[in-house]
């Protein structure tokens, strides 16, 4: 019988030759055999291996690895995230929320970022590891469609709440999803050019947030 792979082996680690580890956990044995930085000691990495307690954690280290241009094109970075009801740590993050604040764009990047999203794998009871690549984008032809970034519709929040303010409970139920969900409904309203479609998918997004999902990816997903 096959022995189980390791995290090593099922992200093929050992062909990275710059490491970086970033708030590696005391007695963390996955990655016995490894060589690797536990501080920036280098002007380029192919693999930084970054373990985070919050969103906070995670957006002052992407901002440290955007500005200071760490990681090398075609490398890797990998976040691990305590998983809700670990045995280990108080804090966790949902998965579904930490995916919906990563605010990705239509193509899986990061806001403002070189960094695309690529795999989400288990790396042990306690810790979830998403992987984001540093991939280069591609020239785009400049096109009047409407944008699909996130941020591009911040001010749309406070439209969707007026739309709402007739119906207290959804409403209520809207104001109570974390920002990044809250974002992505103003996308997924105001992305479209046509009026009467944007008002199609406002009464959808009511009747979707009614029944208790916190975006249309999460109930398309529901109904797969």
């Amino acid at each position: 019988m096959n022995a189980e792979k390791t995290i090593v082996d099922k992200l093929n680690l050992q062909k990275y030759e710059n490491r970086l580890f970033l708030q590696l956990p005391e007695n963390t044995v996955e990655f016995e055999g490894l060589d690797y930085d536990t501080s920036i000691k280098k002007d380029k990495y192919d693999l930084i291996f970054l373990f985070m307690f919050s969103m906070e954690d995670f957006n002052k280290y992407v901002q440290i690895i955007n500005e200071k241009q760490l990681l090398s094109d075609n490398g890797y970075l990998y976040v691990a995230y305590p998983k809700k009801g670990n045995s280990v740590y108080p804090e966790y993050i949902e998965r579904d929320s930490f995916y919906a604040e990563l605010n990705l764009d239509e193509e899986k990047y990061l806001p403002n970022s070189t960094l695309k999203f690529s795999r989400m794998v288990s790396l042990n009871e306690v810790f979830t590891v998403v992987g984001l690549k540093s991939t280069p984008k591609k020239a785009k032809k400049k096109t009047s469609a409407k944008s699909q970034c996130v941020d591009d519709y911040i001010a749309h929040i406070d439209d969707i709440k007026s739309f709402l303010k007739n119906n207290e409970a959804v409403l209520a139920k809207y104001n109570d999803l974390t920002y990044g969900y809250q974002k992505d409904w103003a996308r997924y309203v105001y992305s479209a050019k046509r009026e009467e479609t944007q008002e199609k998918r406002l009464h959808e997004m009511v009747a979707i947030i009614d029944e208790g999902h916190k975006s249309m990816d999460l109930y398309r997903r529901s109904k797969k």
